[in-house]
């Protein structure tokens, strides 16, 4: 459902609002978010998720404001953090957020909005850079960075708040505010841990298995067949692996395709591969790419896809698995696993020929395979990957295997 299912789950849980993190707007396009706010009895706030002056995408408000009671009114604006200028790929330059926030703040107060609160999933670095600029705001409830601060923040004047991750523990701030003048006297923050003892709400659990009924349906459909069962191996080469490299070359009209093993959870069984087959197989929402790569920067990724502290480590967006070796196609590389680092690689073939150092080749990939601290492939200033989007991995395996 590409996020949409996820609405009726947070219904259930209660929120009022909500900014709009990564999760949906990344891997699917910030389009997809139309279809999550349809579903949702709240509103998703994020000002800044908007091409330059024009108007914030379809599904997200800019700031709600709320009554507090006594003719007092509480102005709470959301922000999205604007990832270096990914949003690009969909069309969107997103403006500097201090300043989307400094026209909104004085847009709220016009109409009689105080305090201030912003929504923000910005991460805490940027939560204080936005303090320290607009010192008139009361409060940041902040996320993405995924910091806890047990007693909040003080910057600027500012009160910042963040309660960790995955749920774990609620944050709680307390306000005491001037019944006339909407200004704050008082201010607590908390984070208040989750008894693992805690029972899970029976509303929330309804809403789960409603979403997961929603799926089924389309789980079932059959996508393709195969004629022997394709393994997963995090540390070697797979049969999974050979046939996402394959497609991702197919797709993107590359001379050679590099991705990594750790985007696979499972392998593929031998006969028809439903949908809900492929989904278990590759829960990734990596999008496909394309770049021109020079011969020598293949060979240092193949290097680096050899080291055993990268193939070995974890990243969040991988959801539990190594980040493993590469998969390749169009490539044939002769290693020695024992040698010292920096000399593992000895023969490289792309097409049955010799790698060139200095030849600029096609490459594709996902965004997985060029992040930084867990990518293979490290890109030069002026190489700028081709993404096609909203579409994600296990899409591509499935076009390839209906062919």
């Amino acid at each position: 459902t590409k996020g949409a299912a996820f609405a009726g789950i947070l219904n259930a849980m209660g929120y009022e609002l909500q900014t709009v993190g990564n999760a949906i707007s990344l891997p699917y396009g910030p389009q997809a978010l139309a279809g999550m706010a349809e579903r949702a009895s709240f509103p998703l706030l994020a000002a800044n998720l908007r091409d330059e002056q024009g108007p914030v995408v379809a599904g997200v408000q800019e700031y709600a404001i709320t009554s507090l009671g006594s003719g007092r009114l509480l102005g709470i604006l959301g922000l999205t953090a604007p990832w270096g200028g990914i949003y690009e790929m969909f069309g969107l330059r997103l403006p500097d957020f201090v300043d989307v926030a400094r026209h909104k703040i004085a847009e709220m107060r016009q109409y009689g909005a105080a305090p201030i609160v912003v929504l923000s999933h910005l991460g805490l670095e940027d939560d204080r850079r936005l303090a320290e600029a607009l010192p008139e705001i009361d409060l940041i409830l902040g996320g993405h960075s995924h910091s806890r601060l047990d007693r909040g923040e003080e910057r600027a004047g500012v009160l910042i708040a963040h309660a960790g991750e995955y749920a774990r523990a609620l944050g709680r701030v307390d306000l005491e505010v001037d019944p006339v003048t909407g200004k704050v006297l008082s201010r607590s923050a908390q984070v208040l841990d989750v008894p693992e003892s805690e029972e899970p709400d029976p509303e929330v659990l309804a809403a789960i298995e409603a979403a997961s009924e929603e799926t089924r349906d389309a789980m079932a459909r059959v996508v393709g067949a195969l004629q022997e069962e394709l393994a997963v191996d995090h540390f070697a080469e797979c049969g999974i692996g050979n046939l996402a490299a394959d497609a991702l070359r197919a797709r993107m009209g590359a001379e050679a395709a590099l991705v990594a093993s750790g985007q696979f959870h499972a392998g593929l069984p031998a006969g028809e591969v439903t949908l809900g087959d492929l989904d278990r197989a590759c829960f990734s929402s990596a999008n496909p790419g394309v770049t021109s790569v020079r011969g020598d920067q293949i060979r240092l990724a193949l290097e680096r896809g050899l080291d055993d502290d990268l193939a070995q480590a974890t990243a969040s967006g991988f959801r539990g698995t190594p980040v493993g070796r590469p998969q390749i196609s169009g490539l044939r590389v002769r290693y020695a696993p024992g040698a010292a680092p920096g000399s593992r690689v000895k023969e490289v073939w792309i097409n049955g020929e010799p790698l060139e150092a200095s030849r600029t080749y096609l490459l594709a990939h996902t965004d997985a395979e060029i992040s930084p601290n867990i990518g293979y492939l490290e890109l030069e200033e002026h190489q700028i990957p081709r993404f096609e989007v909203p579409t994600i991995l296990r899409e591509v395996i499935a076009d390839y295997l209906e062919l």
